[in-house]
């Protein structure tokens, strides 16, 4: 009996799935909300994949300032230590 009810709660799941798609196909004010809010979406994900790009950025430019640092701490120590003896 148990397996009875989940399969008829499958079938009306699907069976309202597709009733909901063919809803969204034939109601245009409903195909106009969604593709507002699939439009701000999209831009959402623009703008978070830029401002992670930038921050990508950012993070490789500290690293190589640092490392530029260090090579000139380095550069400086040796030319000491090379005419000093």
């Amino acid at each position: 009996m148990t397996d009875e009810i989940i399969k008829v709660a499958k079938q009306n799941k699907q069976r309202l799935e597709q009733e909901f798609e063919r809803a969204k196909q034939d109601d245009t004010q409903l195909i106009k909300k969604f593709s507002s809010e699939k439009t701000k979406l999209a831009k959402n994900q623009v703008y978070k994949s830029r401002r992670i790009e930038t921050q990508k950025r950012e993070e490789r430019g500290k690293k190589i300032t640092r490392s530029i640092v260090i090579l000139g701490i380095l550069l400086i120590i040796v030319i000491i230590i090379v005419f000093k003896f």
